[in-house]
């Protein structure tokens, strides 16, 4: 029995739905952008910014000053919101991976089989980053698409290219994050009920950690409970992949999916 064969076209209906939805409101966001370029739009959103405080601001990964006229400005704080969908669906992905024939009473087929667990999870595993991939390469494509129709034309298409690259890049890596801790909360748990509610509280909680890490001082060492802020868009075009938060996330993912193996090892399966 082919598992990555059955697992990518198991996932494959469900990577399209989700291409599609965020390829959309892509679409639709960027559509918009032109009329960011009127000064009477972009004195509204500044009047409106203005009233919030630079702290709050800053939580929210959004610059006092920032400028939505700027199309690399107007793309991050776009795509921050379909960084924070991306990354629950990795974490969607990661959390059903190992759980559904558990939950479904389809494992001791699964199991029947000459496979060893280590294996199953190799297989699981490489097969949700695969889905993953495909999903960040559509809207990705589309993304650039809408760009190259409502860029100005001082913009270089270049400079379009590589800042696009360096948020999806962002976006991939933010999305195994949660996919590997996904994973292993797939290997822990017993039913599959509850997955997409685990996988939202997963992100949030961890988003709502880097929200309180920039609003307090003393509180800051909260943003490294928060993978969101490792790659939020707007400092990925601004600064570039800081090093150490890089490190951070692929340690979060050695450590994840190295449990992951132990834990689905010597896990009591309901068979």
């Amino acid at each position: 029995m082919n598992i990555f064969k059955f697992e990518f076209k198991r996932l494959f209906k469900s990577c399209l739905t989700w291409s599609v939805v965020c390829g959309m409101m892509i679409a639709l966001f960027m559509s918009l952008f032109p009329t960011m370029a009127d000064m009477g739009i972009q004195e509204l959103v500044n009047d409106k910014m203005g009233a919030l405080s630079v702290d709050m601001l800053k939580a929210f990964n959004i610059d006092s000053g920032m400028d939505f006229s700027d199309i690399f400005n107007y793309l991050a704080y776009v795509i921050q919101y379909i960084s924070m969908a991306s990354a629950v669906y990795g974490a969607i992905l990661g959390v059903n991976a190992l759980i559904k024939e558990e939950s479904q009473g389809t494992i001791e087929f699964l199991y029947s089989k000459p496979i060893k667990r280590g294996k199953i999870v190799t297989t699981k595993l490489l097969s949700i980053i695969l889905i993953y991939f495909i999903y960040i390469v559509i809207i990705g494509a589309i993304t650039i698409i809408v760009s190259l129709f409502v860029k100005p034309d001082n913009v270089e298409l270049m400079d379009l290219l590589i800042n696009i690259k360096t948020v999806y890049m962002g976006m991939f890596i933010l999305g195994l994050v949660f996919m590997s801790i996904g994973i292993l909360i797939s290997a822990l748990v017993k039913s599959d009920k509850g997955g997409i509610p685990i996988s939202i509280g997963i992100f949030f909680i961890s988003y709502l950690f880097g929200i309180i890490g920039k609003l307090k001082e003393d509180f800051e060492f909260l943003k490294y409970f928060s993978p969101f802020d490792y790659y939020a868009p707007g400092d990925l075009l601004k600064n570039g992949f800081e090093a150490k938060l890089v490190i951070i996330g692929i340690c979060i993912m050695f450590v994840s999916i190295l449990s992951t193996y132990l834990v689905y090892k010597r896990k009591d399966m309901n068979i």
